[in-house]
């Protein structure tokens, strides 16, 4: 019976990993799409009038396409699992702090489910055996 559960309790954990990954890579790559240089001017926008200095604005635009990048990586391989997932719940809970400066309501509630999906996944990450340099290494230790 404790099988069935940690078994289900890896499930989650795994599940967890694709939609978080599949959010922050199509994230990414629609900010590569339409260039970086457009990422900047958004952002710059989109914190005109806000207490966030220009400079931090345009280092955070320049630097959150490669960390949309980098997340779905270290998710799905599930290295560090445990460190992916809390580095990835700071990337939601800062997203969402700068969603709320712009007064976008709606938009950082949306985003703080996804910080509870990360928390989500961090608890879960106890059970999940789902590891693909385990994986590539020795067959007999990936979880099925």
């Amino acid at each position: 019976m404790e099988t069935e559960k940690n078994c289900a309790r890896c499930a989650a954990s795994v599940l967890l990993r694709l939609a978080m990954a599949s959010l922050f890579a199509l994230a990414a790559i629609g900010k590569f799409q339409n260039g970086l240089d457009s990422v900047v001017t958004s952002f710059q926008g989109m914190f005109k009038d806000t207490l966030l200095p220009a400079w931090f604005v345009t280092f955070y635009a320049r630097l959150i396409p490669w960390i949309e990048l980098l997340i779905p990586v270290w998710l799905i391989t599930g290295f560090r699992l445990k460190q992916g997932w809390f580095f990835t719940g700071l990337v939601m809970v800062s997203l969402s702090a700068g969603v709320l400066m712009t007064k976008q309501y709606a938009l950082a509630a949306n985003n703080y489910f996804y910080v509870l999906m990360c928390c989500a996944g961090l608890y879960f990450s106890d059970y999940d055996r789902v590891y693909i340099g385990r994986c590539c290494k020795n067959k007999s230790h990936c979880a099925t």
